[in-house]
């Protein structure tokens, strides 16, 4: 096989996991507008097997990539890209953990929901777009979305310290707010990985 039908094949595992990791977002939004308990339970098992699942394909991709790397010994743009595909990896990879992380606060909540909590929702849109301009930007390897994802970036930054400065002038703080913050940093840090994704295929244009 040809050096670049087998970083081809590489990149084709790793668009695997970008439409797990897109699922598992979808799901994870679900939650913010679903207060039936069984439903609930579903979305919580699906968002875990995903997880899961991408769990096992990185660390099986990262494997294949560091065998190819033993074997073929690349050098200039191919090792980079292929050092370049692990960390992406990584990046798809933690997005769905920190779904993941969102749905345990549902869980928590039971038999309440997070689809009570003010604002929640709206962010993880902001959330939702962000990762999906990153996946588009991996299909093509060129980061053509990386100034709406940095708007993206800096609003969700924005609104997560100015929620944080409102929980630290407060005596109390109630179980809503607490879990607001959490949920935000969930957030925060999803697209922040989208963001890590732009950096990424920056280096291979």
């Amino acid at each position: 096989m040809l050096l670049i039908d087998e970083l081809e094949r590489l990149r084709s595992i790793l668009l695997h996991m970008a439409e797990h990791t897109h699922k598992v977002m979808i799901k994870t939004s679900e939650l913010f507008n679903e207060s039936n308990t069984s439903v609930r339970e579903s979305l919580w098992r699906e968002i875990d097997e995903i997880s899961s699942i991408l769990d096992r394909i990185r660390r099986e991709f990262v494997n294949e990539v560091l065998v190819f790397i033993a074997r073929r010994q690349p050098l200039g743009k191919e090792l980079l890209i292929a050092h370049t595909l692990i960390s992406i990896a990584y990046d798809v990879y933690r997005i769905s953990r920190y779904c993941r992380e969102i749905a345990r606060i549902d869980i928590m909540l039971t038999p309440e929901s997070i689809a009570s909590i003010k604002g929640a929702s709206e962010m993880f849109r902001y959330a939702i777009k962000a990762v999906e301009n990153a996946l588009k930007d991996l299909v093509e390897l060129k980061p053509v979305n990386e100034r709406a994802i940095l708007e993206i970036d800096n609003n969700v930054d924005t609104q997560y310290r100015a929620l944080l400065k409102e929980v630290i002038s407060r005596e109390y703080v109630d179980r809503s707010t607490s879990l607001k913050v959490l949920i935000m940093r969930h957030i925060e840090r999803i697209v922040d990985h989208a963001n890590y994704i732009e950096d990424h295929l920056k280096l291979l244009t």
